[in-house]
């Protein structure tokens, strides 16, 4: 896939924790406002390669990153990168913290925090230094209509969060990372607690988000991945197998026969 102007731009990523290989080689580039869908067999590298753009894995100490990624042409991350020895590549942000902001991470289990779900959606947004009620009320109501929780929770907002549904946790969680309004929004495998009508209506979210921010969608629903993704990686084993425009790989087209019988359900 060619794009001149990519949100993210990823080459030669590969990653390694301790002496296993989790990653290897991996280079592709996401659009601006696009949802990309990434699938594959669990244990294939597919988190580890979140982990990677909001830079979480620099907290793995056994981790072992080589590689670049930017961002909007801004150089993220650039080879060697090796957080067990504390050795940073150079990056085009000054504060690793403050990127973060701009990466939203949703993970497949809800883990919330032990407040209000009020408090939940409002907590980034304050350490960020808002503190207007207004602004804060507005910004709560719209994270939570987003993630399709508004409706359920909006005369209980003082509610523990803890003490909502595993499905309606994991939407706070999702609401929780809209709130730092995000330019990239990963998704790993976000319906894996929520049923399926739930799961239909923040995809539906989901197609309106994207015309304000990119997603990434780690799935192992390929046909969520179709539903909603311009274009889809698959990654087996570590490899990047291919990426193509999502309804040719779905239609029988995929390039390598591993895509073809994945998606066929052969295998995974």
């Amino acid at each position: 896939m060619v794009n001149e102007t990519p949100k993210l731009d990823i080459q030669n990523l590969g990653v390694s924790y301790a002496d296993k290989v989790a990653l290897r080689d991996i280079s592709l580039s996401i659009e601006q406002n696009e949802i990309f869908g990434i699938i594959g067999p669990a244990q294939s590298g597919k988190t580890t390669l979140l982990k990677v753009l909001n830079r979480t894995i620099d907290l793995v100490t056994d981790a072992s990153v080589k590689g670049s990624f930017s961002m909007d042409d801004r150089l993220i991350l650039d080879a060697p990168v090796n957080t067990a020895a504390g050795k940073l590549g150079k990056t085009g942000v000054s504060d690793v913290y403050g990127y973060r902001r701009y990466i939203g991470m949703v993970a497949p289990l809800p883990v919330g925090l032990p407040m209000s779900i009020y408090d939940n959606v409002a907590f980034a947004p304050r350490q960020a230094g808002m503190k207007k009620k207004e602004a804060l009320d507005e910004l709560v109501e719209r994270c939570l209509t987003q993630s399709a929780l508004w409706d359920e929770v909006k005369d209980r907002l003082n509610t523990l969060g803890t003490k909502l549904s595993g499905g309606q946790q994991q939407r706070l969680t999702i609401a929780r990372a809209l709130s730092h309004e995000p330019e990239v929004l990963c998704l790993d495998e976000f319906s894996i607690a929520i049923d399926p009508v739930t799961t239909m209506r923040i995809e539906d979210v989901l197609k309106e988000l994207k015309e304000k921010m990119t997603i990434i969608l780690v799935t192992n629903l390929v046909q969520q991945a179709r539903r909603l993704a311009k274009h889809t990686a698959f990654i087996f084993n570590g490899d990047l197998v291919e990426v193509d425009e999502t309804e040719k790989m779905f239609s029988g087209e995929a390039a390598d026969q591993r895509t073809n019988d994945f998606i066929a359900g052969t295998f995974g």
